[in-house]
């Protein structure tokens, strides 16, 4: 009866070192599982956040070259309207020109023909 007591005891320990060991497995799994799905967290929170990045830049990017288009269309439009102010004072200055010698031209053919008149 004593073996049998002490087989039982020693039976009763084994199990109870094994439950222990289960459930210190298991708290261990618990806190890997929890452990796993925190950092799974963390990397989607991660490439959401670059993500957003990229999108950030890339919506700068493409404003700043709206805005270099933009700059370079007024800089061409003012170059333009340069180059068609001074043409247009160029023709002005040569239809002058072209009167002043038009008038200069009819002068002298009237006084011509009233030197010649007056000579015949």
């Amino acid at each position: 009866m004593k073996a049998t007591f002490k087989l039982m005891l020693l039976a009763a320990a084994v199990a109870f070192a094994a439950t222990s060991c289960t459930q210190e497995g298991k708290e261990n799994a618990d806190a890997a599982a929890a452990n796993t799905e925190a950092a799974a967290e963390n990397a989607g929170d991660a490439a959401a956040a670059e993500a957003t990045n990229a999108a950030n830049a890339t919506e700068a990017a493409a404003e700043n070259a709206g805005q270099a288009v933009e700059n370079a269309a007024d800089k061409a439009a003012n170059k333009t309207e340069a180059a068609a102010n001074e043409a247009a004072a160029e023709t002005k200055e040569a239809a002058n020109q072209t009167e002043a010698a038009a008038d200069k031209a009819a002068a002298d053919a009237k006084a011509e023909i009233n030197a010649a008149t007056k000579n015949n």
